[in-house]
């Protein structure tokens, strides 16, 4: 009964937080006439990344780099297949393919890193200092997006730290909010006799882009189309790329990639339709959201295969 209590304020408290952190966001983007877009891709792209920053460290840091990478991959592989899934399947995506077309090229030449990650087998130093300055390189890329930005309307400047502090609180709420998730729906499901492993392939997993999940529902339902690519395709990035390098930086020992080959070929499948669909069409529909959500159906279940 209590785990259940729980999991149900979590829900109400990560619902609240996503309002908050996408009313923070447009009235931040609206201060200082940057676009939605530059906003997701570094501002909640990054603060939701760091639960995922935080893992590749820490494990990094004990002499389990495997699993910081193994999280970095997953999440990469939820973000696009589960996040982006689950709102197409809602609502139609629409966006100007202008708008989008180069951060879905980047993403996907950097979706190939570990791809050759994979065929040289082994990762270490060296890899990890290419990533984080692939990394700087892509946030430099996004400050040339801002300034392409046209001048909105600006909020008052007595109002922005305000606005800073919604941000802070709502994101912050999101990521408590989908811990105390994770953490009681794993009792309920271990009540039922559940196994530990299907808790991970699936509770886990969904707990770390459960923040990404809530955030960009909410600003589609609200209309903020380009916010919610933004946070999806920057939050990927990240992912891919100060993830992985900081967790490759700080690892006691080269990284074997051979056991990655499941979830790097999957983030490769998934990035290219994704691509694909943004350059083509300009659009995810529904039917392409379908399509997502059975790839990331297959990819847990391949997973479960492969520990089974």
């Amino acid at each position: 009964m209590v785990p259940l209590l729980i999991f149900l304020v979590a829900l109400v408290i990560m619902v609240w937080g996503s309002q908050r952190t996408i009313d923070g966001s447009i009235r931040i983007s609206q201060h200082f006439g940057i676009s939605r877009m530059a906003v997701g891709f570094v501002l909640i792209a990054l603060f939701v990344s760091l639960p995922d920053l935080m893992v590749g460290t820490l494990s990094a840091i004990q002499g389990k780099a495997e699993l910081g990478v193994g999280d970095a991959l997953g999440s990469t592989i939820a973000n696009i297949c589960l996040v982006i899934g689950t709102a197409a399947f809602i609502r139609n995506i629409k966006i100007h393919r202008s708008h989008v077309i180069e951060s879905a090229e980047m993403l996907f030449l950097i979706s190939l890193i570990p791809l050759a990650l994979l065929i040289n087998n082994v990762s270490a130093f060296t890899e990890g200092v290419v990533l984080l300055v692939l990394f700087l390189f892509y946030l430099f890329f996004i400050a040339k997006e801002k300034m392409k930005a046209k001048p909105a309307k600006r909020i008052p400047q007595s109002n922005i730290g305000r606005s800073m502090l919604e941000f802070i609180i709502g994101t912050t709420a999101v990521v408590i909010g989908s811990f105390f998730v994770v953490d009681s729906a794993s009792q309920i499901a271990q009540a039922f006799g559940v196994s530990d492993g299907v808790i991970g392939l699936t509770l886990v997993a969904l707990g770390t882009t459960l923040p990404e999940l809530m955030i960009d529902f909410t600003a589609i339902r609200r209309g903020e189309i380009s916010l919610a690519i933004g946070e999806i395709l920057g939050s990927a990035v990240a992912n891919l790329t100060l993830v992985l390098g900081s967790t490759f930086v700080l690892a006691k020992e080269a990284i074997h990639f051979s056991e990655f080959v499941l979830p790097v070929g999957f983030i490769v499948i998934a990035n290219s339709f994704l691509v694909y669909n943004f350059i083509k069409h300009g659009h995810i529909h529904k039917s392409q959201g379908i399509f997502f959500l059975i790839l990331y159906g297959v990819f847990l279940t391949m997973s479960f295969t492969v520990v089974k």
